[in-house]
């Protein structure tokens, strides 16, 4: 069985899907990207509300919640060595490639860090070009706004 609420937060609202254990989705688009049927329910999502209210007043750094990403072994490599990056810090495509085993590949892990099914959750807002943002998902201004928040 899945579930899917939506969620109202500074950066918009929030789409989420899970199953009975594990967040699957998070997208910045509401509920329009989440295409699986399932069942909406926001009793099902009620830590990741609180943990979520929570991190965008400043309040919370990490996310508690259980999650379940289906992906390569080196995005999962990737995905595990960014939920590394501390709050309030960022880190380069290529030492997040780095540290994943595979110096070279800061092209791969950009292209990981744009299908990462979980932003805010595994923080990809942390991972920026050596000259620049790079890119993100939620937009620029979404990534400038998230690091600002963390970094005030």
């Amino acid at each position: 069985m899945l579930y899917k609420s939506e969620f109202k937060t500074p950066i918009g609202t929030l789409g989420l899907l899970a199953n009975k254990e594990q967040l699957l989705k998070l997208s910045f688009k509401g509920l329009k990207d989440i295409t699986e049927e399932a069942k909406e329910d926001k009793s099902r999502f009620k830590l990741l509300f609180r943990e979520l209210d929570e991190y965008f007043v400043g309040e919370r750094e990490k996310f508690s919640v259980d999650y379940l990403v289906d992906t390569s072994p080196f995005a999962a490599r990737v995905y595990k060595e960014m939920v590394k990056i501390p709050y309030g810090t960022t880190m380069s495509y290529s030492e997040l490639a780095r540290k994943s085993g595979r110096k070279l590949a800061y092209r791969a892990v950009g292209t990981t860090c744009g299908k990462n099914p979980l932003p805010l959750i595994i923080p990809c807002h942390r991972v920026t070009a050596v000259n620049g943002l790079g890119g993100f998902g939620g937009g620029l201004d979404t990534k400038r706004f998230l690091l600002n928040l963390e970094t005030n």
